[in-house]
Parts: C-alpha cells; structure tokens; sequence
C-alpha cells in the first residue's frame, strides 16, 4: 500500500504523548507499506529529525509553524466559526506538497493523525481516509473552560464548540477514526451517530521501563512526568505541590515532591522554592528519575484520553495515586491496581500509607507492571492499527462493535 501520513508535530525523538504514538503508528505502517511522511515542526532543532525519519519514509516534508506567530494568526478566527486549532497548525509550504503528492502519487489510504491535520486533504475526495483523533480535543477545551475564568473562558468555550462542529465534518469525512479510549469512542458518538469508531490504545515498551530491582535511597519521593508548558500538567503540579505536599510532610516530614518534564515555565518553577519540591527541567533518561521515586501522581483535574506517564509508572513498578479524572481513561483491569483519590486530604492520606509500608508500595508497584504489560503493549495495539488499515471491511464497523478487538 501506499500511505500518506499526515501528523501535527515531527513524530521523532518519541518523548512525549502525542510523538510517542504516532512515531509507533509509523514504525509499524514503514514496516509493510510505503509511507510519505508530512509533518510539522514548531521547534527549529526539530528539523534535525528528518534525517532519522527518511530511514522509516519514503518520503519525509517538514512545514514550520512558529508559535509566536500562529497565535498571531489565529486572532481575526476569532470572529468566525473556524476553530482557532485549523489556523494555528496551517502552513501554505505544507499544503503545497501534500497537494502536489496527492495529484502525482496514486496513493491507497490517507492516515491523519489529529483533526487539526485533516485540513491538509479536504480535497482529496476519492482516497479513503482513516483519521486518528487520539483524544477528543473539543472535549478538553471544555475542561479548559470550566476552570478558566472570563474571557479566557469564552475562548476555551468557544473552541470546544466550533471544534466538535469540524469534528463531526471530519467524522462524515473519514472512512473510520480511531480513539485511544471508551470514554473517547463515546463522545465521537455524541458528536455524530454515524461515525465509525475503533479504539486502539497506547502502548508501553516494559524492556525499556524495566525496574531496576534497587529501591530508592533517597528521602521518600512522591513524583510526577511530563512536559510543563502542558496547561493540564501545570495545574495538576501546581494543586499538588501546594496543597496535597503540606498534607504528607505533616505526617512525614522529609517528603519530597519531584516535578520531572521540560519547558518548566515560571509557575512551576516558582514551586522549587517550596519546601521539598524538585524541578529538574528537561531530562536525558526519566528513568535515572523514576528510580528517585517511592511513588507517582496524577493529580489531574483535567484529562482525556490515556496518560503515558501512568503507564510508564506501571510499568516501572512504582504505586500511582491519581484523580478518577486520570484513571477513567484506563481499562478497568488495569485501574484496579492503582490508588485513586480525588480530594487533597484523600490523596495525602494514600501517599503517606504507601511512604509508611515499602513493602506495600513494592507490591503495588510490581502489580501496576504485570496488569499494564498484559494490556497496554504496542505489538498488540499495532497490530490492531494495521488490520485497520490492510482490511478496508474493517472500517465499515460501527457503533460498540467497532471497539472490540481486530484481531
């Protein structure tokens, strides 16, 4: 086959959520089928990628977009009913190519990864396109809102609304698309009863998380992962070290909180200057940081989707605490094995059991590895994608049965 693999940011080094799955999704497709890789990139240092890249594509084209401007950009949307995610994430050098490739390339499947990219290929009518939402965005501008205050809210408001219309344009559009979650399959639904839905989770490479087997020297350390310039990772840090951390260190004065991601921006590393917080920044290996850790947070009052850094956790062996906003994008067999709290006292209470009983904590965490390595691992989720992809009946399921598994 030939794809065309459209993705909103250059899938490559995998080192964050959105990379991680969609430089999976191209491993896999290069593997059996001759891709065409257009991307964007809204760091300049990540053009260096390429190269890595064009070892998977046959062809890899790279547009930039450069934020300061984009946001510029998208002002006079403002006034329209065009979400402000279309214009941000449009680069005219991009569309050039993709509509020069789509006119001289006979290509059998378009692949888009995120709605903001199904722009790129309105035109291209007659090729079946499956379209990978991942999360659906509408969804978390409406979470932005509602713990925004005005204006800013109205805008949040707005492009949760103006988002889900061009969602449903793009769900009519597309052969199927495809979800990381029920939860994510069930408001596609919402959106549109026809849509024909495929839930296809993330995975976690286990070898690559295997625990060391050492447990941690250091004073008892509750931690968190991601990248800060994040708004959900930001909030969920910042409630965290400012009202669950003086809750622990009330009962276990030593404790520390570890605060692990780049692009910290001046919020979160105001929070270094708390007692017992750590903002290390960008990392070259999280683990040397997970092996710092007795256990890992996710303090999330806003989430959608599947969060990475709680199967990597698991995945590590270590206990996770985490809001039932966090868990719900698990299955229920593997959110059995974590902690969930949801008010600051609640999840203080559940990090200072496990600081008080390591033995509970080693437990918890190794049982976190066996249920995430039976469920979440990329051989199975890939090979779901592919059948998806090589079998166009696939695409034709709709309604519940479209969530089951394809193999």
């Amino acid at each position: 086959m030939r794809v065309l693999y459209l993705c909103h940011r250059i899938p490559y080094p995998p080192n964050k959520g959105d990379k991680i799955r969609a430089f999976h999704q191209l491993q896999a497709i290069a593997a059996r089928h001759e891709v065409d890789l257009f991307t964007l990139a809204d760091d300049a240092a990540d053009m260096a990628h390429q190269s890595t890249l064009r070892g998977y594509c046959r062809r890899v084209t790279v547009g930039r977009v450069r934020p300061r401007l984009a946001r510029l950009r998208v002002l006079p949307y403002l006034f329209t009913q065009v979400p402000l995610t279309v214009p941000y994430f449009y680069c005219p050098e991009l569309q050039r190519e993709v509509r020069k490739a789509v006119v001289a390339r006979s290509y059998d499947c378009v692949f888009v990864y995120c709605s903001a990219m199904a722009q790129y290929v309105e035109r291209a009518w007659r090729i079946p396109v499956v379209t990978d939402f991942v999360d659906v965005d509408s969804d978390k501008w409406v979470q932005y809102a509602a713990l925004s205050r005005w204006p800013v809210s109205a805008v949040y408001r707005r492009e949760g609304r103006t988002l889900q219309k061009y969602e449903q344009q793009i769900c009519d559009r597309s052969s199927c698309v495809v979800v990381t979650t029920e939860r994510e399959a069930s408001l596609v639904r919402q959106i549109t009863r026809t849509a024909r839905v495929h839930v296809i989770p993330n995975g976690v490479d286990t070898e690559f998380f295997k625990p060391s087997g050492q447990p941690p020297s250091g004073p008892p350390t509750v931690g968190f992962i991601g990248d800060m310039s994040y708004f959900p990772n930001e909030e969920a840090v910042t409630c965290f070290a400012r009202r669950v951390l003086p809750l622990i260190r009330q009962s276990v004065p030593g404790a520390r909180f570890l605060i692990v991601g780049r692009n910290p921006g001046r919020k979160v590393q105001k929070l270094a200057e708390m007692e017992g917080v750590e903002v290390t920044g960008l990392v070259p290996d999280i683990r040397v940081h997970l092996a710092r850790m007795h256990a890992t947070v996710a303090p999330f009052s806003i989430a959608a989707g599947i969060q990475n850094k709680i199967l990597e956790a698991m995945a590590f062996g270590l206990p996770v605490v985490c809001t039932s906003l966090a868990a719900r994008g698990l299955s229920t067999e593997t959110a059995a094995a974590i902690d969930v709290a949801d008010g600051a006292e609640e999840m203080a209470a559940k990090i200072v059991t496990l600081f008080g009983d390591m033995q509970l904590a080693r437990s918890r965490g190794m049982e976190c590895r066996r249920r995430v390595a039976g469920e979440y691992n990329w051989t199975a989720s890939l090979s779901r994608l592919l059948e998806l992809l090589e079998n166009p009946a696939r695409r034709e399921l709709s309604g519940r049965a479209a969530c089951s598994p394809l193999l």
